[in-house]
């Protein structure tokens, strides 16, 4: 037995747990967060090049230029035939925007940039909140994980004993089974536990571009400072004011309004003034001209594109209140999740104490002294086990409802 838990200590060493570890607490993890993770950068470099649209949407359309010059001269048998006696012609184009559209059009560059810095604030929000959830789930994972460890380890030395006892004819065959099979269920939810923490390490990892895996630094002071209570009216009032998504959804209404305006002044045409230099073909020789030319708005007056935007621009208003209502439905669902936790929370820290591992020690002492039977020492054992699992789990439920509530508030309450 003692060559079985060797090797499966060995087996997840050798898979992950001797990987190089990072100590962080979480303002640390946060830290290396901002200037590390790939999806931030790419949001970065979006807003720049929106930034870079009202550049664009600033400058005026170019002056055009055409020039037309004799190739063959049939009269005169000459080719390209443009001196004093032959034929050129210069002219000079420049379109002129009417009804404000350049105005209309910067507006709406400046107003995709600012979207486009709130998508990049609604991103980093979603993201640290995966962080700091999945940086509490690693931590309760990792404890737990150190505590199925020094579990396996005294079971595995009951067992060894009880082996030698059985090989004896001092003890039946049937109490080396039952403790086996007590091994094997508390080795069987670390197997569990171990996959589900791998795979949030792999996460968090990818979060932070680092090889290493994180090892959360967190007191049980910190789980304390969580549970400071809020009233629901303030988280909403909060959310309504600071929530991204939700200012994300308003702006897409004004941005809708902007586009109804810029549709109405693309129905108005535009004028071009030119200015050309005829040398022969024209009415006199040497003659200067200078024209306008704009198109009449008879067929096209762009009836389609203003109807579809007034229809985008109540499709946003409507978008705007549904994102109103989910926001509201988030708040109240995460205030009572947190309601929950901290009532678990509170009630089980004045269950558990450190007289836990105290009984426990004293329970398997007297167990290999033969004061209590094994039926009793395994059903101890059990409750042990499971009682330690619900702490952890309580505890970064309290974490995780805090995480929330910081993420639907899109503030820093916690």
């Amino acid at each position: 037995m003692k060559f079985l838990h060797t090797v499966l200590i060995a087996l997840i060493s050798f898979s992950g747990f001797a990987q190089k570890k990072t100590q962080l607490t979480l303002a640390q993890a946060d830290s290396l967060f901002l200037s590390k993770n790939l999806l931030l950068l790419a949001g970065q470099y979006n807003l720049q090049a929106k930034e870079a649209l009202i550049i664009q949407a600033r400058a005026y359309p170019n002056p055009i230029f055409v020039a037309d010059v004799n190739a063959y001269d049939p009269e005169n048998n000459k080719t390209f035939h443009v001196g004093q006696t032959g034929q050129k012609f210069f002219q000079l184009e420049q379109l002129i925007l009417l009804g404000g559209k350049r105005k209309a059009e910067i507006d709406i560059a400046k107003q995709n940039t600012k979207l486009a810095a709130l998508e990049l604030e609604d991103l980093l929000r979603s993201l640290r909140y995966q962080l700091h959830a999945g940086f509490y789930i690693v931590n309760q994972q990792r404890i737990t994980l150190e505590k199925f460890d020094r579990q396996l380890d005294v079971l595995d030395t009951l067992i060894s004993a009880y082996e030698r006892q059985v090989a004896r004819g001092n003890l039946p065959l049937k109490d080396v089974i039952r403790l086996k099979a007590v091994y094997f269920k508390i080795n069987n939810d670390k197997s569990e536990l171990a996959n589900n923490y791998f795979a949030q390490q792999q996460n968090i990892q990818l979060m932070l571009q680092t090889d290493n895996y994180i090892e959360p630094v967190v007191n049980d002071s910190d789980f304390d400072n969580l549970i400071a209570p809020i009233v629901y009216n303030t988280l909403l009032d909060s959310a309504l004011q600071n929530r991204p998504d939700l200012k994300l959804a308003n702006e897409e209404e004004a941005l809708a309004l902007l586009n109804i305006k810029l549709q109405k002044k693309l129905a108005v045409p535009d004028m071009a003034l030119n200015s050309s230099y005829d040398q022969r073909s024209g009415a006199f020789v040497n003659q200067v001209n200078v024209g306008v030319s704009i198109p009449l708005p008879l067929w096209n007056r762009n009836r389609g594109n203003i109807k579809a935007a007034q229809h985008e621009m109540q499709s946003a208003n409507v978008y705007q209140k549904q994102k109103t209502t989910e926001v509201q439905t988030e708040v109240r669902a995460a205030w009572q999740d947190l309601t929950l936790s901290l009532s678990e929370y509170q009630k089980i820290k004045t269950f558990y104490s450190s007289d836990f591992d105290t009984v426990f020690n004293g329970v398997n002492q007297n167990f290999q002294r033969g004061n209590i039977s094994i039926l009793e020492f395994v059903d101890f054992f059990e409750s042990y086990n499971e009682s330690l699992s619900e702490y952890e789990r309580v505890k970064n439920y309290l974490a995780t409802s805090a995480m929330q509530i910081n993420y639907v508030t899109a503030s820093k309450i916690y």
